[in-house]
């Protein structure tokens, strides 16, 4: 797959974005890759899967390392208590993405060590690989709230690195993936230079209609909605694609219609100009609503939604 001859300055690996829901991981993996690959809102479980997204880094360049390497990111989904065969398939996700990566990221708001970061913390405290700390929101918050976040985690864990980060406007991340590079295996790139993830557009589409159905319903309807690619042909001139929005209850699809339809043509819409900058070709969308009760306990259903990576 690789394509590199093997340097000496050349280093290559995993990275794991953990984190409670809606720290900034997608937003960071985003900034991190230049495109957008994972879907965001303010809505918690808005990532659902692991989302691989892959930056290459040329010596000197735009982040000034001294080596080149290519480090493959895990966006992972946040960390909370399962209530359903979902929950517990994102979690068992999580504590995936420990093995496999070489150097952990995690990720935290401006404030004191809480339950939910204890208990991610048991998850990982034998694991002989890197932790770095990034506290993420700097750009929102003063540097007296930060210091003493980073103070109340280092009484808990030997971290390689403490470093305040902001995911919206890149500060400090050059620093980031300096010190990233610098604890990664030494090897050729693991994928093509030119390459942002390994995962197929079929994935990255569905994960778009996804983040549409957060922003444009009500508050609780999309931890209750999923999204099927049904159909997906690159013609000529444009990419057809037929998508359905899955509910849990019959009564729930007039919520996502919406009166004369109006909800599921701007999701619709939405989803289609973020589908076309990021294929970068016309895009002819077909969204259905389909009612699945209990989808969430379906084991061949959440096979089959997240199986298309």
């Amino acid at each position: 797959m690789t394509n590199t001859k093997t340097d000496p300055e050349t280093r290559a690996g995993y990275v794991a974005i953990i984190g409670r829901p809606n720290v900034g991981k997608s937003t960071l993996l985003n900034f991190l890759v230049g495109e957008k690959l994972a879907g965001i809102s303010p809505k918690p479980q808005t990532t659902r899967d692991v989302i691989r997204g892959i930056l290459t880094v040329g010596q000197g360049g735009k982040f000034g390392s001294p080596c080149r390497g290519q480090i493959v990111f895990l966006d992972t989904p946040g960390v909370h208590r399962p209530h359903d065969k979902l929950g517990e398939e994102m979690i068992r996700d999580v504590r995936q993405s420990f093995e496999d990566a070489d150097v952990l990221y995690w990720m935290v708001y401006p404030r004191a060590i809480g339950e939910t970061e204890e208990r991610m913390l048991g998850w990982f405290r034998d694991l002989k690989k890197p932790v770095f700390l990034l506290v993420n929101q700097i750009d929102k918050f003063p540097k007296l709230q930060v210091l003493p976040a980073i103070d109340s985690y280092q009484k808990v864990y030997p971290f390689r690195e403490f470093i305040p980060i902001s995911a919206v406007t890149g500060e400090n991340i050059d620093s980031l993936v300096c010190k990233t590079l610098e604890c990664l295996p030494e090897g050729d790139f693991i994928y093509p230079e030119d390459q942002i993830s390994d995962q197929n557009e079929r994935f990255h589409v569905q994960e778009l209609i996804r983040e549409k159905l957060f922003h444009e319903l009500e508050a609780e309807l999309p931890y209750d909605a999923a999204v099927r690619i049904d159909n997906y042909k690159d013609e000529e001139k444009i990419t057809r694609i037929s998508a359905t929005v899955i509910v849990n209850r019959e009564s729930q699809k007039a919520i996502v219609i919406g009166k004369n339809g109006i909800k599921i043509k701007e999701i619709g819409r939405t989803a289609r100009l973020e589908i076309e900058k990021l294929i970068g070709r016309k895009v002819f969308l077909e969204l259905w609503v389909k009612a699945l009760p209990d989808w969430k306990e379906n084991t061949s259903f959440l096979r089959e939604i997240r199986g298309t990576m």
